[in-house]
């Protein structure tokens, strides 16, 4: 009788707090610790510490780049083209009547006598050996030694002209349509200061039609 009014006795407060403590420790080490006595942890991840930051989804590593130029390129052409070199050569007529014009002018050219003639007069006589551009140009720069033998009361007269092929290095090559000769005038003058000399000149021949033409000349241009 006295156990039976044992058991219709309410439990005590600090039974049942006891109780339940009790259970959730050992729920609590059950559920912890029962993968690890599987066979570790369910998502085979070992934890993230503070100083190994875990991986972040969705990003991906950057690509290393490429410095340098390729090998492969293809390399730059130039678009601009070589001229074809000129190896035609002027025959031996054509060379022939090129030097007659350049002895011709030079004998005439360098005859002078200023108190018969201006110097104007003198270039245009001499234009039918010469191109009318070149005669132009004469005249447009005028002659300082043709005043000064006027002055001197004097003149000059052509003692020799002398043509030859120039140096390689002095002229470019002949060609069909360009003969460059070196063609030295000695020149005779009278007056008050009379003298002798010679005088080279780099001349350029042109064809012009059945005959060439005087069209450039380098060096003095009169005594």
């Amino acid at each position: 009788m006295l156990r039976e009014q044992r058991r219709s006795e309410p439990a005590s407060p600090l039974g049942v707090i006891a109780v339940i403590i009790l259970l959730a420790v050992v729920v609590l080490g059950i559920g912890g610790g029962l993968p690890r006595l599987l066979g570790g942890d369910e998502n085979g991840q070992e934890p993230v510490g503070l100083l190994t930051p875990g991986a972040v989804e969705g990003t991906n590593p950057p690509a290393p780049t490429q410095t340098g130029t390729s090998t492969d390129s293809p390399r730059a052409t130039s678009s601009l083209s070589t001229p074809p070199i000129q190896t035609q050569r002027p025959g031996a007529s054509e060379t022939a009547s090129a030097n007659e014009t350049a002895t011709n002018w030079a004998k005439l050219f360098y005859a002078r006598t200023p108190t018969n003639e201006t110097y104007e007069q003198l270039v245009d006589r001499a234009e039918q050996f010469t191109t009318s551009e070149l005669a132009s140009s004469f005249s447009s720069a005028g002659d300082a030694t043709y005043e000064a033998l006027a002055a001197d009361g004097g003149t000059s007269k052509v003692v020799s002209v002398t043509v030859v092929a120039p140096r390689p290095d002095v002229a470019p090559v002949d060609t069909p349509t360009r003969i460059t000769r070196l063609v030295t005038v000695k020149v005779a003058t009278t007056g008050k200061r009379a003298s002798k000399f010679d005088l080279p000149l780099l001349v350029t021949v042109i064809p012009d039609g059945d005959r060439w033409l005087v069209s450039a000349v380098n060096g003095g241009t009169g005594p």
